[in-house]
């Protein structure tokens, strides 16, 4: 039985993947670094800003980015999707009731490659930041998924708190990217694939996966 959840966040709770594509498109194109929708799709998808920005920059490059460049790349991303979060982002159907209806049965977290502003300000204009017990984020781990940092570093976190007492294995990850299933099942949690991103078929390495949020229960993931 699951006695703890965590949820990713771009792509699980909030609908806002192909705005962090054009986001990276468009700060990356002045600086003569292309990027596609096939590429992002293909080989970036599910990583944080600091992940994404440096891969396209070697592959177009052929030399890693200067800290300085990725420092201001990444600040000028933040500027502009801090921008369409004041324009309103919407939750994926079915996020937000799954989110109240298991924080009332066991403890929540999350743990993203999002910025954590960008996190505490979407879960505070859908009345949802008391659901989660803690958020880790870009700023908290040295990698990005598919690294399993940010979900060990989750798991000790749990600990620390007294939230949780089993194993790994009582620990399910909610995530759209193969990325992160790759991360969750890393660190030794329960993973379930969610197709709001990827084909059901790319997600096989998680334990359930499921087409959409919504068609996901309580009950569901609490069995797994």
């Amino acid at each position: 039985m699951i006695s703890s959840v965590i949820f990713d966040f771009n792509g699980v709770i909030i609908d806002d993947e192909t705005i962090h594509r054009d986001l990276f498109i468009q700060v990356l194109a002045p600086l003569g670094v292309p990027l596609s929708n096939e590429d992002y799709e293909h080989l970036y998808l599910g990583m944080d800003d600091r992940g994404c920005l440096s891969a396209a920059w070697s592959a177009a490059k052929g030399s890693g980015i200067p800290e300085k460049t990725l420092a201001e790349l990444i600040e000028a991303k933040s500027s502009l999707y801090e921008k369409k979060m004041e324009a309103g982002l919407p939750l994926y159907d079915g996020a937000a009731e799954l989110i109240r209806a298991l924080a009332g049965k066991v403890p929540l977290a999350i743990v993203s490659g999002a910025l954590r502003p960008e996190i505490e300000n979407a879960l505070a204009r859908h009345s949802l930041a008391s659901h989660f017990a803690f958020i880790i984020s870009a700023e908290d781990t040295p990698r990005g998924k598919p690294d399993p940092s940010g979900y060990l570093l989750a798991r000790q976190e749990l600990l620390r708190r007294g939230l949780h007492r089993g194993g790994p294995e009582h620990i399910a990850v909610i995530e759209d990217s193969v990325q992160g299933i790759e991360a969750a099942k890393g660190a030794g949690l329960k993973a379930i694939g969610i197709g709001h991103t990827y084909p059901l078929a790319d997600l096989a390495q998680a334990d359930l996966v499921v087409g959409h949020i919504r068609n996901l229960s309580p009950d569901t993931v609490l069995s797994l």
